[in-house]
């Protein structure tokens, strides 16, 4: 894939992420940033910094990560924070148990039943090793 295509989608991306990022006041405790704002921030900057980009990220991954934030993100724009349940602090406590199935399970369910997408087990585990390494667990 063409880098200037692929950093534009992605600065599109983090635009729409910058104007719906929660108030403070209804993020976690201790936190900032949502990991969604985190991980498209991450992946910009080694497509944009690191030549060897492309062996470093899984672009397919990526690309349909991407989309997924992206119509949350839309549905965030529509409905607001109060009117969504966010499933990512329960995705979180999970993998902090070691609970990595029961988190990948949750996120599947919870993008079938609120975002009405199937999402396959790859993208799932993709989405939940990405919530793991903004946590810095391995």
């Amino acid at each position: 894939m063409d880098k200037k295509l692929l950093l534009y989608k992605l600065d599109r991306l983090l635009h729409l992420l910058e104007t719906t990022e929660p108030k403070e006041e209804k993020l976690p405790d201790n936190e900032l940033f949502t990991s969604d704002l985190i991980l498209v921030r991450d992946w910009y900057d080694t497509i944009e910094t690191f030549d060897k980009w492309s062996e470093e990220l899984d672009i397919v991954s990526v690309m349909n990560q991407a989309n997924s934030i992206w119509k949350f993100r839309h549905k965030i724009k529509k409905l607001g924070w109060d009117n969504y349940n966010t499933t990512d602090e329960e995705i979180k406590a999970h993998i902090l148990k070691g609970e990595k199935i029961a988190a990948i399970k949750l996120y599947r369910k919870h993008q079938c039943e609120v975002c009405g997408k199937q999402v396959s087990l790859k993208e799932a585990k993709d989405y939940v090793d990405a919530i793991q390494k903004t946590l810095s667990i391995t």
